[in-house]
């Protein structure tokens, strides 16, 4: 469309501004899901240190998880320890203060030692990976769709809470996300062989095949570009490699083209799969699908549901809490569109729409479709987790921005003063109008949301700190005497709130301890990893159950560092005593004592407002904050 925009100096500016926002705000989130740290960063942290948790999707057995899309990261993280260790110090030490937030790493430590540095190098890329992403989408946006749409949609992108933790997870949900921008964007722009191949590599290579019904347009499009060969679109016609050929009125016939695209995005499909499942072959030893294993679990009665079922209100509650209005604006995006068409169509009107206009509204169509697809597969799911819309967020954004401007553009047509104005006139008031009415609109909700983020760190990010000084206190720590080569990190009831070994010393492991948890937990990863040799080696047995193993728990005897959260005014003499406060209180193995502190948001205490906002006012009366606390047993250490 040819519509005036910012000068490309601008553009660059803005854009380089978006991606420091967003690479910035990387670590200042906290871990959301459990299910990040122990089925992506803890087979990672094996992948390159040998060590780690295993949960039963890794068992052999089993094979749900696939060790492809852990090697990108792999890559990544090798190089950054190449580069840490030929850095300068002082540049090393001042990047740990910027992205540790000043935590104090023992400057013995080798750089690429430094485990927690190399964590939250690896979230800030995982964060840039993404606003490029999002900067590749919003572009062809502006250039295909309209300015106006663009700018409020990076508005959203940039604000929303729901972006601020989905964008720095590792998680094929976020990666998918990505993913799906990247596709959308060559989609937008004719381009649809690569929007294909990327809607290939997040249904066969990120571990998620469900999301394979968000690139159904992605498809039909294809297709449906190559049949009829449209003289606006098939002008830069691909094919699924990129490479630009003849139309199709120019070479063949359309079912010619259309088995073209079938032919061409099927041998794609082979050529991903197969290094896919080359990958997994070298690590579990055996031809094995993780993709078909995890599709084939999900699909049996029963299989998502032993970890939980909620309500519909849960998807509604969250989608309110890293939205809030703008989500309802993004969920009535296609039926406000779809009215003003029908409208249009109804009245009869004479002044047909120009080819880009027609075309703009389509590129529109095909953006939202994939949201209510994949609401539709969701919503109806008994098991129901937050990263499962994190694909969709782009879309909500996306429909909020179209759903503001036709709201926006049909309201301009009811302000007397501009009827009156000549055309030149009145398209400027006009566009005057719909920007500081949509500021005036999406400001509030940019607060709402900057306001939720902000909450989300002060109250949340308390395991994070409390690890990051556990890693440095152990770092200093002999080995332990007796046996052992190493110092067990021992948790309870809060195993799911450990962000990784990552923050543990090649000298410490983590351990649990019984709690009212009953399901099963994961243990140590082998030397032999998921082949089938593990299993004559490993102490523990695995289920696809969630049935728990009651060889996973140690004795309170076994440990050196104990993580609970403890709520104000608990004592030896309280009933509601943590469980690991009573195991210590019955240790006659070692003196412990409390090393580290940090406050933890008590919920049920605390007002729903000051909750769920970071408010700067009424705080000291109404946010209550839990001891997050970390203990350390003295004598436990051979002198």
């Amino acid at each position: 469309m040819t519509t005036s925009s910012p000068s490309p100096q601008w553009i660059a500016a803005l854009s380089v501004v978006y991606v420091a926002i967003r690479v910035s705000a990387a670590n200042l989130s906290p871990i959301m899901d459990c299910d990040e740290v122990f089925n992506y960063w803890e087979p990672l942290h094996f992948v390159l240190y040998g060590t780690g948790m295993q949960t039963w999707e890794y068992a052999p057995q089993y094979a749900l998880r696939t060790y492809a899309y852990l090697l990108p990261m792999a890559a990544v993280a090798q190089s950054y320890r190449f580069l840490l260790d030929r850095l300068p110090l002082s540049i090393v030490e001042s990047l740990s203060k910027l992205l540790l937030q000043g935590a104090a790493i023992p400057s013995s430590l080798p750089p690429s030692d430094n485990k927690p540095l190399l964590f939250a190098m690896l979230r800030g890329t995982l964060a840039l990976v993404s606003s490029l992403a999002e900067l590749s989408f919003l572009r062809a946006v502006r250039d295909e769709i309209s300015p106006r749409v663009a700018r409020w949609t990076a508005f959203l992108q940039l604000t929303a809470a729901g972006n601020f933790h989905a964008c720095a997870a590792y998680l094929p949900s976020s990666t998918v996300m990505t993913l799906w921008q990247l596709g959308a964007a060559n989609q937008f722009r004719d381009k649809h062989g690569r929007a294909v191949v990327w809607g290939l590599v997040a249904v066969l290579a990120a571990g998620w095949p469900f999301c394979a019904v968000l690139f159904v347009s992605t498809g039909v499009g294809a297709l449906w570009t190559a049949y009829h060969g449209d003289d606006a679109n098939i002008a830069s016609e691909e094919t699924t490699s990129g490479r630009r050929v003849a139309p199709p009125s120019a070479r063949s016939t359309p079912v010619s083209a259309v088995a073209n695209v079938l032919i061409q995005t099927v041998l794609h499909a082979a050529w991903i799969q197969a290094v896919v499942m080359a990958v997994d072959r070298r690590h579990y030893g055996k031809m094995v699908s993780p993709a078909w294993n995890i599709f084939a679990y999900n699909a049996r009665a029963g299989g998502d549901e032993l970890y939980g079922v909620e309500p519909l209100s849960y998807y509604v509650k969250n989608l309110a809490l890293n939205f809030n209005f703008a989500a309802a604006l993004g969920l009535f995006s296609l039926p406000i569109l779809a009215f003003r068409l029908l409208f249009r169509k109804l009245c009869n009107n004479r002044h047909e729409l120009a080819e880009a206009a027609r075309r703009a509204d389509s590129l529109k169509i095909l953006g939202l479709v994939p949201m209510y697809i994949w609401l539709a597969v969701v919503l109806p799911r008994p098991h129901k987790e937050e990263r499962f819309l994190f694909p969709i967020y782009p879309m909500i954004s996306f429909g909020a921005a179209i759903a503001m401007d036709e709201i926006l553009s049909a309201s301009a047509f009811l302000v007397p003063a501009f009827a009156s104005k000549k055309r030149e006139e009145r398209g400027r008031l006009e566009s005057d109008y719909r920007f500081i009415a949509g500021l005036l609109a999406f400001c509030p909700s940019a607060i709402v949301s900057v306001s939720r983020s902000m909450a989300l760190h002060h109250h949340y990010h308390a395991p994070l700190d409390l690890y990051q000084r556990l890693f440095a206190h152990s770092s200093q720590v002999p080995p332990p005497s007796g046996g052992r080569d190493k110092h067990y990190v021992c948790t309870g009831g809060e195993w799911y709130r450990f962000p990784s070994s990552f923050f543990l010393p090649s000298t410490a492991q983590l351990g649990f301890l019984k709690s009212s948890f009953g399901g099963q937990l994961p243990q140590p990863f082998t030397p032999y990893g998921s082949k089938a040799q593990s299993l004559d080696v490993q102490s523990g047995r695995f289920n696809d159950v969630n049935r728990e193993e009651m060889d996973r728990y140690l004795s309170i005897e076994d440990c050196t560092y104990v993580i609970e959260m403890v709520s104000p005014g608990s004592s030896a003499h309280s009933d509601e005593m943590p469980e690991c406060l009573q195991y210590m209180a019955t240790d006659t193995a070692g003196s412990w004592s409390l090393l580290s502190s940090f406050r933890y948001l008590d919920a049920e205490s605390t007002p729903a407002l000051h909750r769920i906002l970071y408010l700067p006012f009424g705080r000291e009366n109404n946010v209550v904050y839990k001891e997050y606390n970390l203990y350390f047993k003295s004598h436990s250490v051979d002198r």
